[in-house]
């Protein structure tokens, strides 16, 4: 089969490596297509420790059920994640499914950049859907970013009647603007690109760019700033900068974290604020983020702003990160028979 390899910063080459088989619980899936997700970039980025196949958010066609997989099917359409806790360890029983050590070490095989992966048994079990006939695959691809947004949004502790900050309308910021909405919360997006403050109102919620967000939220909520503010870019520079803009008492949720820095350790101790990070999803997550889709409660169309092939992944990455595309989602079209 065809797989893109990630063998060194930047380095992207398509290879051709046997294809996996199905074991006893497990999948193997045909690729249709797979999200190219702001964690991929970060790791191709870097030089990784062995050559790597990359690709989380899979959409493909069921080709072998191996023994006591359930009732799948080959020719099924599936979507799956990747990652699966223990349910039963220190970290599960406290709701840190994501710092499982077997959330961490599982994986699919070998990723989803590639024409086929195996899908382990405990993610057949508990992170793997049918697709309804009439959902695009770019759009079940977003079950698992939207369901790292659900479990964010969840941690924030937003309610009713909060005024939101998500800083940051790419795909993600796209995700947790329509969630923080659905919780009943004044939201605004900040964004310095014009084209992504258009997407936040075209969403339905007022935009900001950062030199004016003060102002804004200010306005908004008779001069106390933000409750909360979500962010999906996590430089310290930025994360100082939202720390400004939300109220005494309020928090501020890291949907990533990126470099190292200094934070004004005493501004947040005197003005009781919360500084506070999501790292991934549950199954419980993907579950609730998969029926929004199905029910079209979240508007991902909006947010696929590209298709490429996968002989084309390079080209996707230069276009997430120089801004150019909310999300690629990279097609993989088959070569030959099953």
């Amino acid at each position: 089969m065809r797989a893109a390899v990630h063998s060194g910063p930047g380095v992207i080459r398509l290879e051709t490596r046997p294809r996996p088989a199905a074991g006893p619980g497990e999948l193997l899936l045909r690729v249709r297509g797979c999200g190219l997700c702001g964690s991929d970039l970060a790791k191709l980025r870097e030089a990784p420790p062995a050559p790597a196949v990359l690709g989380h958010e899979v959409v493909g066609d069921v080709v072998e059920a191996g023994p006591s997989a359930g009732d799948y099917r080959p020719g099924e359409r599936v979507v799956v994640a990747h990652h699966v806790p223990c349910f039963g360890c220190h970290y599960c029983r406290r709701g840190s499914p994501s710092m499982c050590r077997a959330f961490k070490a599982s994986n699919l095989d070998p990723g989803g950049f590639a024409e086929y992966v195996r899908v382990p048994r405990e993610n057949v079990r508990h992170a793997t859907f049918r697709v309804p006939a009439g959902i695009p695959d770019a759009v079940a691809a977003f079950t698992e970013p939207l369901a790292c947004c659900v479990r964010a949004v969840r941690r924030s502790g937003i309610g009713p009647g909060d005024t939101v900050a998500v800083v940051g309308v790419g795909a993600m910021g796209g995700l947790l603007v329509q969630l923080a909405r659905r919780a009943d919360t004044q939201v605004v997006g900040i964004d310095p690109v014009a084209d992504r403050r258009a997407l936040a109102e075209e969403l339905g919620v007022r935009a900001a760019e950062p030199a004016r967000a003060g102002e804004v939220l200010a306005e908004l909520t008779e001069g106390r700033g933000a409750d909360a503010a979500v962010l999906t870019v996590g430089t310290p520079a930025v994360v100082r900068q939202a720390l400004g803009w939300v109220r005494d008492g309020g928090a501020v949720h890291l949907f990533v974290g990126e470099g190292e820095g200094s934070l004004p350790v005493g501004a947040i101790y005197r003005r009781e604020l919360t500084l506070a990070a999501t790292y991934s999803a549950s199954p419980a997550d993907l579950a609730e983020a998969f029926a929004l889709i199905c029910a079209g409660a979240i508007r991902v169309d909006l947010l696929a702003s590209h298709r490429l092939p996968l002989e084309r992944l390079a080209e996707a990455a230069q276009l997430m990160e120089r801004r150019t595309a909310l999300k690629v989602f990279v097609e993989i079209a088959p070569t030959g028979g099953v």
